[in-house]
């Protein structure tokens, strides 16, 4: 994934925004990418009703050709929390020690296995805006032998916290900004549509820097963003690439104290044509014919 948002940042890849087709209570969603590297372009359909996604990837190699359609609902998660894992991996304070994960949606258990594969945390907290959801989460994660403690408040969760990912669909922040740590770096997951927002607009008044995997989409869909625009404590022209940094074009230091970091995900389509086509090639090596009447094609 690091390799595909270098080649963004290089222009060898790309990637389209999201577009979205609303009326009367319905709604799709499409995005689409190329990665020439990998052999591959796509892209992702899906819907939202309710709340709930139903997501479609469709994979074609370089000839056009279609190599397979798959369900994109897991790859959704993974990439997500892959790509977040990048960015702790590169930002993240030295010595990391505390997580914190607010929500308790379908990305809290991606993002926590990605936090727990990572030997550096000693402690994950887990807050919900319904506690025993949380409860019940952090059980789950126990008897997978993830050590995960439900905290009472959200500032409970972030109190000294290294690292704080948010992933919820609030349209007001969850926590305050006093809570969080001077040092920490932040990843807000959920506030992919304008009206959304989890982060507290004076947290990106005295980040050291904010980045995006999404620039150009940020700028109408990333709720976090237009809402501290609004409070006047941010301003475009201070928003920075994930690709451009990971291309090297962009310089930015791991979050420490007195000078947080926050990254907003938006999340783009070369994450799921990356991964699709991971999974492809997965599939076709498992016996080295993608033809074979025993296997789908879809």
């Amino acid at each position: 994934m690091s390799t595909v948002f270098a080649e963004l940042g290089h222009g060898s890849a790309a990637s389209t925004v999201r577009v979205r087709a609303e009326a009367d209570g319905a709604m799709a969603s499409a995005m689409a990418a190329a990665i020439p590297s990998l052999g591959v372009s796509g892209g992702k359909v899906y819907s939202t009703v309710d709340g709930r996604f139903t997501f479609v990837v469709v994979l074609f190699d370089l000839d056009g050709h279609v190599l397979c359609t798959l369900d994109g609902s897991a790859l959704t998660e993974v990439r997500t929390a892959a790509l977040t894992g990048i960015v702790v991996d590169r930002l993240a304070p030295e010595k990391s020690a505390v997580a914190a994960v607010l929500g308790t949606g379908r990305e809290a258990i991606p993002h926590i296995d990605m936090l727990s594969r990572r030997s550096t945390f000693e402690s994950i907290r887990l807050w919900g805006r319904n506690p025993a959801k949380a409860v019940d989460l952090a059980n789950q994660c126990a008897e997978r032998g993830i050590d995960v403690t439900a905290a009472q408040t959200s500032s409970d969760a972030v109190h000294d916290a290294d690292v704080v990912i948010t992933v919820t669909s609030a349209d007001q922040p969850i926590v305050d900004d006093a809570a969080i740590a001077s040092n920490a770096l932040v990843c807000g997951i959920g506030a992919t549509k304008a009206r959304r927002c989890e982060l507290p607009p004076d947290l990106f008044g005295r980040a050291a820097a904010v980045l995006t995997d999404s620039p150009d989409g940020a700028r109408s869909e990333c709720g976090d963003l237009i809402h501290a625009v609004a409070a006047r404590t941010f301003s475009w022209d201070r928003l920075l690439g994930l690709a451009d940094l990971l291309a090297g074009a962009a310089h930015v230091e791991r979050a420490r104290p007195g000078a947080p970091v926050v990254f907003e995900s938006q999340g783009v389509a070369a994450q799921d044509i990356a991964a699709a086509a991971l999974a492809w090639h997965a599939f076709t090596e498992s016996d080295g014919d993608p033809t074979s009447p025993n296997k789908p094609t879809h």
